[in-house]
């Protein structure tokens, strides 16, 4: 009976520290968001840009942003372009014809790019590896 007590005072005691420990799924997110800052893209989460309802962009799932700076050299004065992950393939938003070729280098799960006179975002939904970090990166670094 003693033993019984001492197992139900331990079991009130463990249960709240036990609840409150990140999921498997969470700890994987942190180290994706900690990987994806060592690199320099800044992480948040935020809505996604509107999309004009022609294309039902419905997103799969949480979008999260992975943004960078661009480069001096690239900034462009009102310059806002968006693509979108649809029917297999990037496409613009807006009036321009044909979508960049860096866009092919984004991990799966990339749905929405917008790409302002200073940075790029890329919505993710987060359900890549580490490696597809690597992949954002190399896109980013090839937009000129």
């Amino acid at each position: 009976m003693v033993y019984a007590l001492i197992f139900l005072g331990l079991a009130v005691v463990v249960a709240p520290l036990v609840s409150v420990m990140p999921s498997k799924a969470q700890r994987q997110k942190a180290a994706l968001r900690d990987r994806a800052r060592e690199l320099g893209l800044r992480v948040s989460v935020r809505p996604a840009p509107e999309v004009p309802a022609r294309f039902r962009f419905v997103p799969d799932g949480e979008l999260v942003s992975y943004e960078r700076l661009l480069e001096k050299a690239l900034h462009q004065p009102e310059r806002s372009l968006r693509y979108l992950w649809c029917d297999g393939g990037w496409q613009p938003t807006r009036g321009e014809s044909e979508p960049p070729q860096w866009l092919a280098l984004l991990p799966v799960g990339a749905q929405l790019v917008e790409l302002s006179e200073r940075a790029v975002s890329i919505f993710w939904n987060e359900r890549g590896a580490v490696e597809d970090l690597e992949c954002m990166r190399q896109a980013i670094d090839n937009i000129g």
